[in-house]
């Protein structure tokens, strides 16, 4: 008498399969899909006589194909494989999700300035090629006769590059100041490719902006209510 019926294996896979089709999250339903074609597999290797060989094969090009995608939406959502400094860096562009922030790497230029020097990044009205993070150190800001530093964890160039004008400020990164730099170009295809992308870089460098905003107002800078 036989325990198990090979012929279960199917009936199984197919379940498996279409509990999957019932998923939205992508994560959850290439999983069973790979699960399903595995136990699919299985079957047609010891359910059949002789095995189908054809469609095992077909099975395990489907298995790879789904493995592949899988590692795929893994790296999307997780920080797997990103160096300490990138993981240091992506605390900071907290509106993307890991998938967006890796291809905002895979662009990026990261910049270290010598100890004896300094890096002009840009030059008040005149046009930016690129975007900057500062990543460790300062930037020296000059905007007519006004001039502050400006610490690391802020953008440099991004009112040029949301609003496409020319640069508000001259820009000097201080000796030994470590910074990210993007090419503008490059970084505004990146964002036409993917929208999502685009969306999410404008909305953190509008918060960026407001935050400086916020930190520069001095209430005794406000004009006084007038009265009658």
């Amino acid at each position: 008498m036989t325990i198990f019926d090979p012929a279960w294996l199917n009936y199984i896979a197919a379940t498996i399969l279409l509990i999957g089709y019932f998923i939205r999250d992508e994560l959850k339903l290439r999983v069973m899909i790979i699960v399903s074609s595995i136990v699919f597999n299985f079957y047609y290797w010891l359910g059949t006589t002789p095995p189908l060989w054809d469609a095992v094969i077909t099975g395990f090009f489907l298995i790879s194909v789904n493995v592949y995608v899988l590692a795929q939406v893994i790296l999307e959502r997780t920080r797997l494989r990103l160096s300490d400094d990138e993981k240091r860096l992506f605390q900071a562009f907290e509106t993307l999700t890991p998938g967006q922030f890796r291809r905002m790497l895979k662009i990026a230029h990261w910049q270290h300035v010598a100890p004896d020097e300094d890096a002009t990044l840009t030059r008040e009205g005149q046009p930016t090629s690129a975007l900057y993070f500062i990543f460790d150190g300062a930037v020296m800001v000059e905007k007519g006769a006004h001039s502050f530093t400006l610490p690391h964890g802020n953008f440099v160039g991004e009112v040029a590059f949301v609003l496409q004008k020319d640069a508000t400020a001259t820009t000097t990164a201080m000796p030994g100041t470590r910074y990210i730099a993007w090419d503008e170009t490059a970084l505004r295809e990146l964002g036409t490719k993917y929208p999502a992308l685009g969306n999410a870089l404008n909305a953190l460098l509008t918060r960026d902006l407001a935050n400086k905003l916020t930190d520069s107002y001095r209430p005794e800078d406000a004009l006084p209510v007038l009265s009658g």
